[in-house]
């Protein structure tokens, strides 16, 4: 009889988890939304419930008496997995450590309690202003306390703007609280780490490109990116604190940073999980030949090996941001260093002015012996 995974979560984020899981010969149990779930074709088992459902699944997986249980890319996949998890005795990080990585505001917190250095912030509560916020240096950003992929932020330059601001993140956030920070100006870059029993092992360093304000959405993402030795060593220091300070001891993590304009650290978030974006799922193997989503499934079934590296590429992601109208088709032309492409938006779909990360409807993926400049002719959806 085969082991079981059960994955949360089945957008297409999933999917290199769902095919990696089924190569490595596990019966794979997902449990999602059915809207969007496109892991649903391939998955062995699929269930249509709400990831949020968490004593449904649980229910469920008790049943299924899965050898792991896992996500990549999702915050919120991982209060799921990491609570059935500590029920079933499977691998997973703690409940506390699961408050600490997936509430901004938490985090925030513990990471300036051992002295790691960040912007300043203030929560806001029930959309009630805090006073707080004069003692802060204008611009800011407002955001949601419990949601990724730009959902909800925006950076304001006056305190005029606060209230839409506010209120822009309280209908992204699932319990409704808000977290305001000084924004930091500076190069942004994110770190790819896996954990064993405590030990953090970083894969790769990764160069992020955003839109301007006021949302800052992903548009690129490129490994390795280019920081000097100083910056490496430094990084690694920090890395490895904010780590174990949240209280981190299995699977992936997915640090975000940026170095300011007098050359110091500063962490913006860290997720318990893979990077979203494809990041974590195709460019850290694409870069170091280390297959990342192998990795965090041996880790959930308990056969983690150290990781070794047996390439140096450079990988990247372009998103696509088209012309808002009626999605039509798409034009594609080929070439030997894209690897990979794909368009999210269906045939008649409106894409909208693009707001948040979730609406992003195509993207392609490269490697190669240097970092692949954007070609606008590459990948091109046709709307009217």
């Amino acid at each position: 009889m085969k082991d079981r995974l059960v994955i949360i979560g089945a957008s297409y984020l999933q999917r290199p988890l769902v095919e990696k899981a089924k190569e490595m010969g596990l019966e794979t149990h997902v449990f999602a939304w059915k809207e969007g779930a496109v892991c649903q074709s391939i998955a062995d088992f699929f269930y249509p419930i709400s990831i949020t459902n968490i004593i449904e699944i649980l229910n469920k997986c008790k049943l299924i008496e899965p050898r792991g249980i896992i996500s990549i890319g999702s915050d919120l996949a991982m209060v799921a997995v990491n609570t059935i998890a500590q029920e079933l005795g499977l691998i997973s990080n703690s409940i506390e450590c699961t408050k600490l990585t997936t509430n901004k505001f938490f985090m925030r917190s513990k990471l300036f309690e051992v002295g790691i250095e960040g912007p300043k912030f203030i929560k806001i509560s029930e959309g009630k202003l805090n006073d707080k916020i004069y003692e802060m240096e204008f611009p800011l950003i407002v955001k949601p306390v419990d949601r990724s992929g730009s959902r909800g932020v925006n950076l304001i330059n006056n305190i005029n703007e606060i209230e839409k601001a506010i209120n822009d993140a309280k209908q992204e956030s699932w319990d409704g609280d808000v977290i305001v920070e000084e924004f930091i100006n500076g190069r942004e870059l994110s770190i790819e780490t896996i954990s064993w029993e405590g030990k953090h092992y970083i894969l790769q360093y990764t160069d992020k490109e955003t839109t301007d304000a006021p949302h800052f959405i992903e548009k690129a993402h490129h490994q390795p990116a280019i920081i000097n030795n100083k910056e490496r060593d430094e990084i690694d220091k920090l890395v490895l604190k904010a780590l174990d300070a949240l209280n981190i001891r299995y699977g992936a993590s997915h640090i975000e940073l940026k170095i300011d304009s007098e050359d110091k650290l500063k962490i913006i978030e860290i997720g318990a999980r893979m990077g979203g974006d494809c990041i974590g799922s195709d460019l850290v193997q694409l870069s170091t030949g280390y297959d990342f989503v192998k990795g965090v499934i041996e880790i959930a079934t308990g056969n983690f090996k150290i990781p070794a590296f047996g390439e140096k590429n450079c990988s990247g992601i372009y998103y696509i941001f088209p012309r808002p109208g009626v999605y039509e088709g798409f034009i594609f032309k080929k070439n030997a260093d894209i690897v990979k492409y794909e368009i999210l938006a269906h045939i008649s779909d409106y894409i909208p002015e693009i707001k948040d990360s979730s609406q992003r409807p195509a993207y392609y993926i490269y490697k190669s012996d240097h970092r692949i400049e954007f070609d606008p002719e590459r990948l091109i959806l046709i709307t009217r």
